[in-house]
């Protein structure tokens, strides 16, 4: 077996979206995994070493660029939250800034390309929380907001816990448009 190359200790905002990005892309493709619908992400990092980049899916093929454009979904987050979720740093994924996609489900892009509204994530752990914005197509409202803590909220993205469950047990609260939420979870259904 090959031995894997280590993870690099940083990556930029640009390096993810020019080379990396789009090689795991191709990699999951040539590996037979299943091809995503048509869709455009919109990435918004603030802060220092920040700046927007649209990913657009067509045809089973990835394109990226640096700017802004209409997307069907948007994450907007600061650029440490995003450098720690690709360096999987303090408890954070992939998975907080990659649509998931799991194993024996539908694609589910044509549903999010159908939402409008906002999702903001507060994902508790050590230290600061992880804050993150999800917005479909461009849409402010209706707003929701997500309180739980960061490693149940990455459980629930890989279907190791049931959203419904944890929200009756108190591990998942609410604030906000409970009708737009339940739009937004049927997409990981």
């Amino acid at each position: 077996m090959a031995e894997q190359a280590p993870a690099p200790d940083d990556v930029t905002p640009a390096q993810f979206f020019r080379e990396l990005l789009p090689a795991g892309f191709a990699a999951q493709q040539e590996a037979g995994q299943a091809r995503p619908g048509d869709i455009t992400l919109g990435y918004r990092l603030t802060g220092a070493g920040g700046g927007s980049w649209i990913v657009d899916i067509r045809d089973g093929r990835m394109h990226t660029r640096e700017g802004e454009g209409d997307a069907h979904l948007r994450f907007t987050l600061s650029t440490e939250h995003f450098r720690e979720a690709v360096l999987g740093r303090n408890g954070a994924a992939l998975a907080l800034i990659l649509p998931a996609q799991r194993p024996g489900r539908p694609d589910n892009s044509g549903r999010a390309k159908a939402l409008k509204g906002t999702l903001a994530l507060e994902l508790s752990r050590d230290g600061e929380p992880f804050k993150e914005e999800l917005t479909f197509n461009g849409a402010e409202t209706p707003r929701t907001v997500i309180k739980m803590k960061l490693a149940d909220y990455l459980d629930m993205q890989t279907g190791k816990l049931n959203g419904q469950e944890a929200f009756m047990t108190g591990k998942l609260r609410v604030e906000g448009d409970m009708a737009f939420l339940m739009q937004v979870s049927a997409l990981t259904a």
